[in-house]
């Protein structure tokens, strides 16, 4: 038995943050039914040989798709009779567009008491800035994140992945599972929040407690830890990039200082405490590199283990996937698509052992894959089901979405027939993404 296995989720959830959410949910063993607009979740849109982006793929695995119209009285019916007997709702909109769609906590909780109701944002659900949109980078940026990148007088830098987006998720997450564990005990369920802006402070809390508990600002850091010691940090090797980290010990830094050739720093009384390496390290930085460059990286980390140091690679995404470690932590799972084939993409960073939960895993779902069975489900007769979707209020899955996807790039072919009368729409955003728009 999976941990969620009998929780039913609504996912409203869109792009990274609030699609991740929800799989993680349905990693879990909750049966996750993916709301979408007829034209599908912006994120399906790809340029390149995937049939749907490798977002949309590796943030929606272990879900059902339910294509429908929200604008539509009969499409919002839908989903109030699925939220009488849900037990989780997840979304990341802004603030106020599930009260114009009548779904909010509000609504829903007067004929579903029990329901856990997860609304996840970019600033916060109250506030000057709650109803404005945002994403991870604005996250970085407000939060501090981008003032500690980087060196003093240089160029601003954002982390080059979205790493806010898939931490809310996690958070997000979390805090479902936490209302879930209260209901059980109390049978009551309630709102629960979280936001990319909570979640990128949450991740520099010691930074910022020592600000508000000491007063003390740190600004950039330079090439290590914005709190760290000199030299924790990142060099360049002769073919690759190293990173070392020890304490203060001065007798650490006459260490280091013999390792790397460079024992002339040590009789000068600039250096000779880790405070005044620390004031000074932007001077030292160009010494260590030049240093740095002369061996490799394994010569350097065998150099350093030897004299009780540590100076690891830092390695690039091709030499992760085939490092030992990262094959025996069991990191990847494999699902198997209908248009893409077999696919391997990063699994959850958990591992029960009793009951292991990449056995289950299934692939992201084709755009209104489930709408039918859903409907079904909830007791729609094979008349209205037909009716809704001639009408336009619901989009299904055609015959041809199911083909194995064209070898080429992106064309009106791969983009399949979507259903309902988003489909123009659809193929207008992807035709823009063609030309480059």
């Amino acid at each position: 038995m999976l941990p969620l296995e009998g929780i039913k989720v609504l996912d409203f959830g869109v792009a990274v943050f609030g699609s991740t959410c929800g799989q993680w949910l349905g990693d879990l063993g909750a049966d996750v039914i993916k709301i979408e607009p007829l034209e599908g979740d912006f994120t399906r849109i790809t340029a390149g040989p995937l049939s749907e982006s490798v977002i949309f793929h590796t943030s929606n695995r272990c879900k059902r798709s339910l294509a429908v119209d929200l604008r539509e009285d009969r499409g919002k019916e839908i989903v109030l009779k699925l939220a009488k007997d849900a037990d989780v709702i997840v979304h990341n909109f802004r603030v106020g567009v599930m009260q114009k769609l009548g779904l909010d906590y509000e609504t829903i909780s007067k004929m579903n008491p029990k329901i856990v109701y997860g609304s996840f944002s970019m600033y916060g659900d109250t506030g000057p800035m709650a109803h404005r949109r945002g994403g991870d980078h604005f996250a970085q940026a407000m939060s501090g994140i981008v003032a500690g990148q980087g060196s003093p007088g240089g160029p601003p830098y954002l982390a080059g992945q979205h790493f806010v987006d898939y931490g809310a998720a996690v958070v997000s997450a979390f805090a479902v599972v936490s209302a879930l564990f209260l209901r059980a005990r109390t049978g009551v369920g309630q709102e629960v929040t979280n936001s990319l802006l909570n979640t990128a402070t949450f991740m520099q809390t010691a930074p910022i407690s020592m600000l508000l508990m000491e007063g003390e600002l740190h600004k950039k850091g330079g090439r290590g830890h914005v709190t760290g010691l000199f030299p924790y940090g990142a060099y360049t090797a002769k073919d690759g990039d190293v990173v070392t980290i020890f304490g203060s010990d001065d007798d650490e830094w006459r260490i280091f200082c013999s390792i790397l050739d460079i024992e002339h720093l040590l009789d000068n009384p600039r250096y000779d405490t880790q405070s005044k390496r620390r004031e000074f390290k932007f001077e030292l930085y160009p010494i260590l590199d030049e240093a740095f460059r002369k061996k490799t990286r394994k010569e350097w980390q065998d150099i350093f283990q030897k004299a009780g140091l540590r100076c690891d690679p830092c390695l690039d995404y091709a030499e992760l996937v085939a490092h030992p470690q990262f094959e025996a932590n069991d990191t990847v799972v494999e699902v198997d698509h209908p248009r893409d084939g077999k696919m391997k993409m990063i699994g959850l960073p958990i591992k029960f052992k009793g009951t292991p939960l990449s056995h289950h895993s299934r692939h992201a779902p084709l755009l209104g894959e489930h709408t039918r069975e859903i409907l079904v489900e909830l007791g729609y007769t094979t008349e209205e089901i037909e009716k809704l979707y001639d009408q336009g209020v619901i989009g299904m899955a055609t015959p041809d979405m199911f083909q194995p996807r064209p070898t080429t790039g992106i064309t009106k072919a791969n983009t399949v027939s979507f259903a309902g009368r988003g489909a123009s729409k659809r193929l207008s955003q992807v035709k823009k993404h063609q030309n480059g728009k």
